[in-house]
This record gives structure tokens, C-alpha cells and sequence, in this order.
């Protein structure tokens, strides 16, 4: 049981995310009309989306894992399948894998991320009829594991409740005449099930894995860290959970992977051991696990490097430590589905009084491209375009009342979108989920999260795919330019952060607005605004002195901006900076007179 409130924090943020992967699960499965299609991998764990938060933002070399069950194909495992059919032509089973060729090597489909939109893996995989023996649940390991006996009756229940399915993928050598069996639900049912200890033991091997054994040699996976992980559940026993244990039980973990590796690499090993095989997997019984494209001197070059961590663990981990951004006791978690959406295809709209809330996608992205259409101002397509706006509900209220003053503008009634503007004084969009962290991890299901989807501003971020950019002509360059903007992703991948959308609006046609002014401010003062909140505040910020300290990051970011916003902005930046320096040389001779007095 979790002893503090950093401990208790990190588990309800934990099943904050498994609950926003299931709503976000949800969300595609309606706007592509099948349900055989799964948010699956680190961003549905729970644990391991992020090695520096569990705020819900996904890390930058991270990505969103998704599963799609090919229509109409099932496998039947020979031994094991207990289907009634005739005809079913079963498969053989070996070594985690069915025998069937003719597959493609490669399972994934891979989209590339961006710091707003992270990159997404599609994976094709076809069902089986049943899974093999499943290792851990076994009579003989499982009167032996140290596993909470309800943790094992969720993953039996799992066997039956979860497709089973295999994925395009093969052991050394076997590409193309094998399909690897897939246990990412019991995989994912495991990880949502550990302790805030038992998280910190996953995400720090993860950490170490990517960011420190990988940057010197390849062959260690993620799914090596998983894997010994689940071992260390299963032979650990439940009194050494402790905090004071963390760094031992590490140790530990480190020691498995080297003992595995080092065994890979010895003659005698080799010699009776297949294709690099390490370990073995901790689901399917006679499965193998391998360093990935390792030969036997990058397999003992991998063993020296965890001798190199092992021997530096202390420092290593306050390395880590450092690069931690901590719970507050009131820590936001942000969730913004429509931004992370794994697929953007845009579907038709219906005309509804009662949205739902996936249709909120089509309905904000079918009205920017209406808002960019060169058509005569008619009476007629004026309302026909404010009618269509205005199915959008409140949980989008800010979407809503900026396109509703965009259509305005278009359409030249400048008096009729000043009055929205004036509409939306006061109001906030929802930054994120604020969730003190005595609540317990059990209150943060998908139906809460639903619940604070609909009854907040909360659809106020996109990204949008579209063949050709939606330009709002109407509108002064800056604004223009700055919405909707390409992201590094693909050239047809479009951000629009429409609170900052909003308030630009306020800044061009109102520019005494104190609010919107003051909304600058907060930007000029927060930690990861986005590259919009940082455009919109260069170039309507009236204390040059609040965008010294994000200046840099505009700078990044200007080649990914239009060159002509670019170009202004960066010229307010170089005033910004000649500033700087003033008040930086100001300060230098008040010092050097402060001496000479003294």
C-alpha cells in the first residue's frame, strides 16, 4: 500500500493514464466504426509512457502503440484449439510463433512524432483462436509466485476476455515463414496492476535501457526491461516491496540482464543456445527472447556497459532524479485527444442536435475548411456555417466561439465577432485533470474520465491532417500564418490550439483587452507553452522583459514556422534580445558603482 503522497500521487496518475489509453481507445473505435481496434503498448500501461512525468504527456522518443485485428482471418493452434468447426486447418506452434509464411517481417506501420504530436506505431495482426500455455499461471509456477493471487485471476480471466492474436514479426532468421503470439493483454494487465514501487522499479530499467545502455550499444529492448520486470514480480516476495529496497532490488534487475547476456556469450552457452536466445519469455512457456540484430561481440560489448551502469548506479540514478519533473500535490494531467489522435482520416459530418464526443473532430475541421473556402459571402452560407459551428457542445466552447468569430469576420460583420469575443471574457479552457493526490488510484476509471471530458472546456487542442494547408485569408498575416500551423510530423499534419486562437483574435481587433493581455503574460511565464502560445506572445506581449526567458525556445522553432511569421517574429526577438542585453549591461555597471561606493 502506497505510504506517502508522492507515492500515492504517482499511482493515481498511473491510472490516470491506463484510463485516458482506454477513453482515447474509445474515441477511435467510434470514429472508424470497428472495434477490433486497440490502443495497446506504454501510452495503455499505465507506466513507462513518459521517464520524466506522469502528467500524460507522451515522451518525444516515445509513440502510441495501436492494434488492428485483420477482418475475417482467424488462426487455429494445432493441440490447443477446441473450436467445433470442420475444415479449420489448424497451424503448428513453436517457440512463441505460428508456422506460416508469406508475411511481411516488419509488424508495425510507424507515423514519425513531433514535441506536439507524438508518433504513432499501427500494427496488422490476425486473430488466433486461443492463446498456448500461458508460463506464470501454470500450477507449478503459480504455487510459487509471489503474484497477488487476484493479479492471476485477472490475467486468467484476460485468456478469455482479450483476443488473442498474432503480429508480424519472427526469430532470427525466420522472417516471412512465421507470425510471432502476441501477450500485450496480459502484458498491459500485469503493468496496470503494479504497485508505486514496483512502477519506479519499470520506468528507472527503462530509463536506464534507452537512455543510457542504447546510447552506448544496441541489442537491449524495452521489452527486455518488461520482461525482467514481471520476474522480479513473480520472485519477489511482497514484504521487500519497501522504499529502502528501490536501489537493491535495481541491482538486482541489472543483474538478471547480465547474467542473461553473459550466458549468451559464453562458448559452452552458444553452442546449445539458438540465435542469441537470453532469456526466456515470461508468458508463452517456450519462447525465446533475443539481443536484437546482436552477433557475440556486440553481445559482450552489452555485457561490459552493464558492468559500466552497475558499477556507477548511484550516480547514474541522481542523473535520472534530476531529469524528473515532480508531482504537485494538486499535479495536473493533461489529455487532449483530439492532438493525439492515432488516426486523422476525416469522416462525413451529420447534422445532430447531440453530438457526440468524437464527432467534435470532423465538426471543428470541416469548419476551418469552410472558413477557407473563396465562395461569395452569401446570407445563406453565412448562416448554413454558423448553424453547422453551433452543434458544437460545450466541452469545445472555446473551438466553437473562436470559429463562430472567425465566420463572422469572413463575412464581414466585425461587430457580430467582437461581441463573441467579449462573450468569452473571463473564461478558461481546461488545462488538464487536477486531482489531489489523496484520491485514490481506484476512483480514476475511464467512466470519471469521460465525465471530466464532457463537463469541462477540454476539446481545445487538435492536430488535423489535410492535403492542402486551410488558409484564413481574411485575417491579418500573423494570424494567418500562425493558424492552423504544419507540424514537423508530415507537411500535412496542422496544430490549432484554439485557446491561443482566441486570444490572438482579442489582441489583433481589441488591443486594450487587459485579459487577453494578462493570458500572454501567463504564457511568457509557463513551463511547455506550445509553439502557437509563444507566436501569439511575441507578437502581442507588451513587457518585452517576460519573453526574455522563453526567447530561445521560439527561436527553435521558427523554422517550422511560415517564413514570413518567422521573420517578425524573430525581429521582435532580436529587439527582445538587444533588450536583454541593455538590462544585463544596466545591471553590470549598478554592480561595478555598488562597489565603488563600498
Amino acid at each position: 500500500v502506497p505510504s506517502t503522497e508522492t507515492e500515492l500521487g504517482e499511482q493515481l496518475h498511473a491510472a490516470l493514464q491506463a484510463a485516458a489509453a482506454d477513453v482515447l481507445q474509445e474515441i477511435l473505435r467510434n470514429r472508424i466504426a470497428y472495434e477490433d481496434i486497440f490502443v495497446v503498448g506504454s501510452f495503455s500501461e499505465g507506466w513507462g509512457n513518459s521517464l520524466t512525468s506522469l502528467d500524460g504527456k507522451t515522451d518525444i522518443e516515445s509513440d502510441i502503440d495501436v492494434m488492428e485485428l485483420v477482418r475475417g482471418r482467424l488462426y487455429h493452434l494445432k493441440h490447443h484449439c477446441s473450436c467445433k468447426e470442420r475444415n479449420l486447418h489448424p497451424v503448428e506452434y513453436t517457440n512463441g510463433h505460428i508456422l506460416c509464411s508469406g508475411f511481411a517481417t516488419n509488424p508495425a506501420k510507424p507515423f514519425r512524432g513531433s514535441s506536439l504530436k507524438p508518433a504513432v506505431d499501427i500494427v496488422a495482426a490476425c486473430r488466433l483462436c486461443c492463446y498456448p500455455p500461458i508460463a506464470p499461471l501454470l500450477p507449478s509456477r503459480r504455487s510459487a509466485s509471489n503474484i497477488a493471487h487476484s493479479i492471476l485471476q485477472s490475467l486468467e480471466s484476460e485468456l478469455t476476455n482479450s483476443p488473442c492474436h498474432v503480429v508480424h514479426a519472427a526469430p532470427p532468421k525466420k522472417s516471412g515463414k512465421q507470425l510471432r503470439v502476441s501477450t500485450t493483454f496480459l502484458e498491459k494487465r500485469l503493468l496496470r496492476s503494479l504497485s508505486t514501487l514496483q512502477g519506479q522499479l519499470f520506468v528507472t530499467l527503462k530509463y536506464l535501457v534507452k537512455k543510457v545502455i542504447c546510447r552506448r550499444v544496441q541489442g537491449v529492448k524495452a521489452y527486455h526491461v518488461k520482461t525482467i520486470t514481471f520476474r522480479m514480480l513473480e520472485e519477489t516476495p511482497s514484504d521487500q516491496w519497501k522504499p529502502e529496497n528501490l536501489v537493491s532490488q535495481i541491482r538486482r534487475s541489472l543483474q538478471i540482464l547480465s547474467s542473461s547476456v553473459k550466458s549468451s556469450c559464453s562458448e559452452d552457452e552458444a553452442a546449445t543456445k539458438p540465435e542469441d536466445k537470453i532469456m526466456n519469455h515470461f508468458f508463452l512457456c517456450d519462447a525465446a527472447l533475443y539481443l536484437k540484430g546482436a552477433d557475440k561481440s556486440s553481445s559482450q560489448e552489452i555485457s561490459r556497459v552493464l558492468q559500466y551502469v552497475m558499477k556507477r548506479l548511484p550516480e547514474l540514478l541522481i542523473k535520472f532524479i534530476h531529469t524528473l519533473r515532480p508531482l504537485t500535490n494538486t499535479g495536473t494531467f493533461h489529455f487532449h485527444p483530439f492532438l493525439i489522435l492515432p488516426r486523422m482520416k476525416a469522416n462525413k459530418v451529420r447534422m445532430s442536435a447531440a453530438v457526440e464526443y468524437h464527432e467534435i473532430y470532423d465538426l471543428v475541421r470541416e469548419s476551418l475548411v469552410r472558413l477557407s473556402q473563396r465562395d461569395c459571402c452569401s446570407p445563406e452560407l453565412k448562416q448554413s456555417l454558423l448553424q453547422h459551428i453551433s452543434q458544437l457542445p460545450d466541452c469545445a466552447r472555446t473551438a466553437r466561439e473562436t470559429l463562430k468569430a472567425l465566420a463572422f469576420l469572413k463575412f464581414r460583420d466585425r461587430d457580430a465577432a467582437l461581441k463573441v469575443l467579449a462573450d468569452c471574457r473571463g473564461h478558461t479552457v481546461s488545462e488538464g485533470i487536477s486531482w489531489r493526490s489523496e484520491r485514490s488510484a481506484a476512483e480514476a476509471t475511464k467512466d470519471l474520465m469521460w465525465h471530466y471530458l464532457w463537463s469541462n472546456d477540454s476539446a481545445w487542442k487538435f492536430c488535423f491532417e489535410f492535403d492542402q494547408r486551410p488558409e484564413l485569408e481574411f485575417l491579418p498575416a500573423v494570424l494567418s500564418d500562425c493558424f492552423p500551423l504544419r507540424l514537423q510530423n508530415y507537411v500535412t499534419y496542422h496544430y490549432v490550439n484554439f485557446d491561443a486562437f482566441l486570444h490572438s483574435l482579442r489582441l489583433e481587433l481589441t488591443p486594450q483587452d487587459e485579459d487577453a493581455h494578462r493570458w500572454v503574460n501567463t504564457v511568457a511565464l509557463r513551463v511547455g507553452a506550445d509553439i502557437q502560445e509563444l507566436v501569439v506572445g511575441a507578437s502581442f506581449c507588451r513587457e518585452p522583459k517576460l519573453l526574455i526567458e522563453p526567447w530561445r525556445d521560439l527561436q527553435a522553432a521558427l523554422a517550422v514556422i511560415p517564413r514570413r511569421l518567422a521573420d517578425e517574429v524573430a525581429q521582435r526577438l532580436k529587439v527582445f534580445d538587444r533588450g536583454e542585453q541593455e538590462m544585463s549591461s544596466d545591471s553590470a555597471d549598478a554592480t561595478v558603482m555598488h562597489v565603488h561606493v563600498l
